[in-house]
């Protein structure tokens, strides 16, 4: 038998130690507190339940139970199938896993070459701090073997509340164990069944395991400590960073049973600007009637705060003229903060400096060959460096160097290229145009996909982790965004550093050439062992026609445009996202030489943009937080919300004054929605405003255990597609599913081209006036 463990290293900040879905590493436990012997019976024998009837629509997610004897693994005996139930399988193991006739049936080929090499695991129950518990199961198995059963983090360094290795045999047996949770309260802990290989590495015969009548119940309630969360949002919600003089200023109130005026109070408290407020207004997808305050023309520099008849006041905000300029550059320079490969200085990123990291060659996979990919910047909480994303992050700063020069001709923004003579916007592009360069196969032109190491690291620096950098195969996403961004390098490039523009454009040459090859390839899929990000795509379209504009437009081969112009007799793509990028193509064909348009082709694509900018415009207009989402609060909303006031953008040079002029003002709108004006109440800035996030779910900030300041976080989502979000958030209104919680990567992660658009869209802004 052995000793059943309970950590005592009480978290001060739980949130903070958590990791990617699915990331299942975790370190030994370190205290042995109290022998446990389990109780062993024979399982008793239940009537099968009633066959659930099957919705036609997608159900609610429902609040997990709790309370004092109840069982808080609502699908412990399966009657909903897998529902909650999830596999994780890594170093090489595999399992099918099913739920037949109300039990858990896992079939395990492989049990790969840890432990967790197979888990079983259960998210959405909840453990108070001081309850005693109890945890229990059926188990059955073909195979004498050994096992871990363990409560744990869900994040961090996946430590276990409980934990325990038991023996298995066949035949039904009934396991139970009573524990105490010392910990401080886990709103949302993992419950999971470690079925790798056992303790010496040795490999298994393929087996089964069957599992049934899984429970975890409170059992003694009289110590728990009661935790409670402290609602931080205001009644009234603004733009907690500021506004320039003569910029669009507003607010919204949720407050109830107020008068329709608002006032304007500086530091002093004195009232210096009183205005009428407008609504009720529906703010229909946070489920609330709202009122919106405009004060445009209050124009004096200054600190101060929003106050309604109720005493409700909004976080304090500044007026002037430099709001901006810290932020512009500090969400700039979250991109140097994420480089890999090199060290990063503590002149300029402080407690997120690191010496050099993954510089060591990577397997291609499925071969012996190792290949140098060093460089490029880590894309999001993680450190993987994906040819997708990095291509999405530098088309919007080289679209910001061209459309907003004043802005971007600067080369004292703070990196260590700055003084070159070279805009330091593009020698940060430069530092991922030539990664992305050396993951080209040079023998087809075809672009790697992704190099990682085959799962996340735990909650480390990236110095720390080692293990070996793969290579992922080939795909037509990541060659199609190759080509098209390497196309539109070599423009931008050409007189700052023609030989650099000369390769980028040879490249992208060749990378077209095997898109033209290989029409027929399968969108990217993660190979067997590999567990990180996977960016999958169905469809490869819209890098294609990318790729074909800029190609045409740098040359003038009539040949490359040929597919763009084709795909455009039959519809117009849209999206500034790395799974729908035809939004880049547009841009590149509506600015190409006339002489070398298609001239009905051009209107095609105007009336496209023009509709759905109106359909943006609209919602912004008929939203109460004037959000131009409507109801597509999803994973990564926040990039959305920039990427629609794009689009708004891009009308807008075709629209008429008035037209123009409302299309502005819902795009400064968007600003104002991610500095503050939300349903949430935060500032999805990190660093910026009173209230923003401090648990994002990324590594360098939790290994830090703070938040590195100018990151563009995801935002709500409604889809609640974390277990802790559903844990916290169920039944709650999609524009409010948000937590600052590190557990939270669905609605709390941050990313390379999150930040890029909204990096764009503040020069739009900082442009005008």
């Amino acid at each position: 038998m052995r000793k059943l463990y309970v950590t005592k290293l009480i978290a001060t900040v739980l949130s903070l130690a958590v990791l990617l879905s699915g990331c299942t590493n975790k370190t030994p436990d370190t205290e042995p507190v109290t022998e446990v012997e389990p109780t062993v019976t024979e399982a008793a024998v239940t009537p099968e339940a009633q066959d659930t009837p099957v919705e036609d629509e997608e159900p609610e997610v429902q609040k997990p139970p709790e309370g004092l004897g109840v069982n808080m693994i609502a699908n412990g005996d399966f009657h909903d199938g897998l529902e909650n139930w999830n596999t994780y399988l890594n170093h090489g193991g595999t399992c099918d896993f099913t739920a037949d006739n109300e039990q858990g049936n896992i079939s395990i080929q492989k049990t790969g070459s840890t432990d967790y090499g197979v888990q079983i695991y259960y998210d959405g129950f909840k453990l108070d701090e001081g309850g005693v518990y109890e945890f229990s199961f059926d188990l059955d198995t073909t195979l004498e073997r050994e096992i871990e059963v363990r409560l744990q983090v869900n994040g961090g360094d996946y430590h276990a509340y409980f934990g325990e290795y038991i023996t298995i045999k066949p035949g039904m047996q009934h396991y139970s164990w009573e524990f105490t949770m010392e910990e401080q309260t886990d709103v949302a802990p993992r419950m999971c069944f470690n079925m790798g290989s056992p303790a010496d590495g040795s490999a298994l015969e393929p087996h089964v395991i069957t599992l049934d009548n899984v429970s975890v119940v409170l059992t003694d309630d009289t110590n728990v400590i009661k935790s409670e969360q402290v609602d931080l949002s205001k009644n009234v919600n603004l733009n907690q960073v500021g506004f320039r003089t003569a910029d669009r200023k507003t607010a919204v109130i949720r407050s109830e049973g107020i008068d329709q005026t608002f006032t304007i109070k500086d530091e002093s408290g004195k009232e210096v600007y009183s205005g009428k407020l407008n609504g009720p207004v529906d703010a229909q997808y946070a489920d609330e009637k709202v009122y919106q305050a405009d004060f445009s023309d209050f124009k004096t520099p200054g600190k101060y705060i929003v106050s309604v008849s109720n005493g409700d006041e909004s976080y304090p905000f500044i007026i002037g003229d430099d709001v901006y300029d810290q932020l512009l550059k500090d969400s700039f320079l979250m991109l140097y903060k994420q480089r890999c490969g090199t060290e990063v200085s503590a002149d300029i990123a402080g407690e997120f400096a690191h010496p050099v990291c993954h510089d060591s060659k990577a397997l291609i996979y499925g071969t012996n060959s190792y290949i140098d990919v060093s460089g490029g910047w880590h894309d999001a909480g993680d450190y993987g460096r994906y040819v997708v994303a990095g291509a999405t992050t530098v088309a919007d700063l080289l679209l910001a160097y061209e459309d907003y020069p004043e802005l971007w001709e600067a080369d004292d923004l703070g990196i260590p290229e700055s003084g070159n003579g070279i805009p330091d916007i593009l020698d940060e592009a430069a530092y991922e145009l030539k990664w992305m360069l050396k993951m080209q196969d040079q023998a087809t032109g075809g672009v790697y996909h992704k190099v990682t190491c085959r799962e996340f690291p735990g909650f480390v620096m990236p110095q720390e982790e080692t293990e070996e950098l793969v290579v992922c195969p080939i795909s037509n996403t990541a060659t199609g965004d190759f080509a098209a961004v390497m196309a539109k390098a070599s423009t931008v490039y050409a007189d700052i550093d023609p030989a650099f523009a000369k390769t980028a454009l040879a490249a992208a040459k060749k990378a077209y050439a095997y898109l033209e090859e290989h029409k027929s390839a399968v969108s990217f899929k993660n190979p067997e062992e590999i567990s990180t990000g996977e960016y999958p795509d169905g469809q490869f379209k819209d890098e294609m026609y990318w790729a074909s504009v800029e190609l045409y437009k740098v040359t003038g081969d009539e040949a490359y445009i040929k597919y763009a112009e084709d795909l455009l007799d039959m519809y117009v793509l849209h999206g500034f996202g790395w799974d729908s990028m035809g939004s880049y193509g547009n841009i590149a064909y509506l600015s190409m030489d006339p002489e070398k348009q298609n001239s009905a082709l051009v209107e095609k694509i105007k009336t496209e943009i023009e509709a759905n900018a109106k359909e943006y415009l609209n919602n912004s207009k008929t939203d109460g937080y004037m959000s131009d989402l409507g109801s597509n609060y999803c994973w990564g909303s926040n990039l959305s919300v920039c990427g629609y006031a794009r689009q708004m953008l891009i009308a807008a040079k075709y629209a008429s004054d008035d037209q123009k002029k409302e299309y502005e003002q819902a795009v400064y709108d968007q600003l104002s929605y991610i500095l503050g004006q939300n349903a949430t109440g935060y500032c999805f800035l990190t660093g910026y405003g009173s209230l923003n996030a401090q648990n994002p779910h990324h590594r360098p900030s939790i290994a830090n255990g703070k938040p590195m300041s100018g990151m563009v976080i995801g935002g709500p989502d409604g889809n609640m597609e974390d277990s802790f979000i559903k844990s916290v958030m169920a039944g709650t209104p999609p524009a409010k599913c948000y937590a600052d919680n590190a557990q939270s990567y669905s609605t709390n992660e941050v990313t390379i081209y999150w930040n890029s658009p909204f990096v764009y869209l503040l020069s739009d802004i900082m442009s005008k006036h």
